[in-house]
C-alpha cells in the first residue's frame, strides 16, 4: 500500500496523516520524508511479529531455552525499538519544525500538543515491549551458558 500512499498525497487528496495518533499535515516537502520513515517503521513492526512467531513455534515443553529462540526474542526487541524510534521520533520533530507554518494556514488544533499515549500506540509502552524482549533474550543467553556448563560437570 506505499505507492498508494504517496499518490494519495502527491495528488492533493489527502491533506493530513495520521502516525500512531499524531495528525501531521502535507505542507512541506519533509512531509514525505515522515511518511517513507513511517511506512518503514511499519515495516519493522512486521518483522517483530514475524520473529515473534518464530520464537513461539519454536518454543516447546522439552525445549524452552534455545539458541535460536533467544536469537528471535533478540531480534524482535531490537526491531520494535526501532520501529518505534523510526515511526515516532521523525514525526514528533516534523509536528514541531512545522508548527509556525500549521499556525499560519490556521490548521492549528488540538493535535499540535505531543501525545505520549495511553495505550498500546503509546511510545513508552512500545519501548517497554521492545526492552523487554531485549533483556529476555539477555537473560536467555545466560541461562544457555550455564546449562552448557552444567553439562560439562561430573
Amino acid at each position: 500500500m506505499a505507492p498508494f500512499t504517496f499518490f494519495l498525497f502527491t495528488d492533493g487528496l489527502e491533506t493530513k496523516f495520521t502516525n500512531f495518533g499524531e495528525d501531521i499535515y502535507n505542507i512541506h516537502w519533509t512531509f514525505y520524508l515522515v511518511l517513507a520513515l513511517s511506512i518503514v517503521g511499519y515495516w519493522f513492526f512486521l518483522g517483530m511479529i514475524y520473529h515473534l512467531r518464530k520464537a513461539s513455534y519454536r518454543i516447546s515443553p522439552h525445549k524452552f531455552i534455545d539458541e535460536l529462540i533467544k536469537v528471535h526474542l533478540y531480534k524482535a526487541g531490537l526491531f520494535c525499538v526501532v520501529g518505534l524510534l523510526i515511526t515516532k521520533l521523525p514525526t514528533y520533530i516534523y509536528k514541531y519544525v512545522t508548527m509556525p507554518i500549521v499556525k499560519d494556514m490556521n490548521l492549528l488544533d488540538s493535535s499540535i500538543g505531543i501525545d505520549l499515549g495511553f495505550s498500546f500506540d503509546s511510545a513508552f509502552v512500545l519501548l517497554a515491549f521492545g526492552i523487554f524482549l531485549i533483556i529476555i533474550s539477555k537473560i536467555m543467553n545466560e541461562s544457555i551458558i550455564i546449562q552448557q556448563e552444567n553439562e560439562l560437570t561430573i
